[in-house]
Order: C-alpha cells, then structure tokens, then sequence
C-alpha cells in the first residue's frame, strides 16, 4: 500500500462518533519509511486545525526533547508520528476530552495497523500510556520493538518535576536512537 491510497482511504472516515466533531483526521507526520514511529493517543485542538499530529504545545516539546536526545546520542534517525485514534475526542460540549472512546480506538486499528506497516520502523515510541496499552495491543503481531515515554502534554500540565521528566524522556530517546540500525 501506499500513503496516497492510506490518505485518500482514511482522510474522510467515519467508522465512529468522532467524525461528528473533529474538523480534520490526523493521519502522519514524517517520512515514511521510518526508524522510529512515535505513536500518540489522539489529535488535540492544534492536531484537529491543522491535520497534523505532534504540533500543539505538547508536539513542540517532544520535538525539543527529540533533538536533544539526537544531539546527545550523535544519531540521526528518522521518525514519524501518529496517534492511536485520528480524531480528536470531544464531549457534547465541544470540548476534548481526556481519552477516546474505546469503540473509537477498536475503529482506528485499522488505520494504525496500515500506518505502521507504511512506515516499517525499527522501534514504535508509546506516547503515553493508553498509547502504550492500545499500540501494544493492535501492533503486536507485526514484531515491533516498544519503548514507552511519558506524554508530554503530561510533563507540561502535571506536578511532576519537569526538569526530571523531560530528562528521563531525553535519555530513554537517547539510548533508543544508539539502538537504530542503519538501512
């Protein structure tokens, strides 16, 4: 399969509820094929503007934590992103809420699966633990590698120690970029 046909498949979907409210369906980001895809829960307000994932203020702070973590470990891999639903999940009010719905997540396994076979990485990052137990489950007869990150959007609205957060995260990048063989 190609991503044209991925694109045009998936670019209007509406297997659940969550077309109802998004203004776009948040597919990819990055190149494809790819070392390392970053797998995400589901489009935030920004994500749902733009149709593109990892671009919020959480995206933003991923991609520092990312380049930091390239500069450090002297590797420069490629990597995609995606998330686990792509549409933002919203309540009767219009406004996000914390998780998808499960009948959403079942929905988009599809549309996950299809992203990772496109992208063929090395490692597949959970971004977030519901990514990290859906990723898990609808990925797990591919024979991919996981690694699990905090979601940033958690580091920034939380009370953890940021500083410590943003530095394990930066190290666990690290040691999986040294882990990437080249093609």
């Amino acid at each position: 399969m190609k991503w044209k046909h991925h694109k045009k498949r998936w670019i209007d979907c509406d297997r659940c509820s969550l077309c109802e409210q998004r203004n776009k369906v948040v597919l990819l980001k990055g190149k494809i094929p790819c070392d390392i895809l970053m797998v995400g829960e589901a489009p935030g307000i920004s994500e749902d503007t733009l149709g593109k994932p990892f671009i919020g203020p959480a995206g933003k702070l991923l991609e520092e934590i990312i380049e930091a973590a390239k500069e450090s470990s002297g590797v420069n891999v490629s990597i995609a992103f995606t998330n686990v639903v792509g549409c933002i999940p919203k309540d009767g009010t219009g406004a996000k809420t914390k998780e998808p719905p499960k009948d959403a997540i079942k929905e988009c396994s599809a549309r996950l699966k299809e992203v990772a076979k496109l992208c063929r990485p090395q490692f597949v990052v959970c971004v977030g633990k519901l990514s990290g137990k859906w990723s898990r489950h609808t990925l797990k007869d591919l024979g991919y590698t996981f690694e699990d990150i905090i979601h940033p959007a958690a580091i920034l609205r939380s009370k953890v120690n940021k500083e410590l957060a943003i530095q394990q995260t930066e190290i666990t990048l690290r040691d999986l970029f040294e882990s990437v063989v080249p093609f």
